[in-house]
């Protein structure tokens, strides 16, 4: 159900988690979604087959019904972590753009 690739969030270096504690817990979460998506996907087998544009979808028991809820919303929140960490790490930049140079 869930896409075999994603994008994911890297560790932040040592020096970048002094600066913005939140980018290690924004790929610590990211981390845990991969997780949940790819446990959801093996114990859901059938769910790849939704995808499937060549015959009509299976029926889903109740449990698969929810658990493409949970990958859906999986997704919607692994982009918004992306999209948050990008934004820290440009503002990151952007501060150490305004440093003043060391002459020595």
């Amino acid at each position: 159900m869930s896409p075999s690739v994603r994008g994911t969030i890297r560790y932040p270096d040592p020096h970048d988690v002094d600066e913005a504690p939140q980018l290690l817990v924004l790929a610590l979460a990211d981390a845990a979604l991969l997780a949940v998506e790819r446990a959801l996907d093996s114990a859901h087998p059938i769910l790849a087959s939704t995808k499937r544009l060549d015959r009509p979808p299976p029926l889903l028991f109740t449990t698969e019904h929810l658990a493409v809820q949970i990958l859906d919303a999986a997704e919607q929140l692994a982009v918004l972590l992306r999209d948050y960490a990008g934004a820290v790490r440009f503002d990151l930049e952007d501060l150490h753009d305004d440093d003043p140079v060391d002459p020595f």
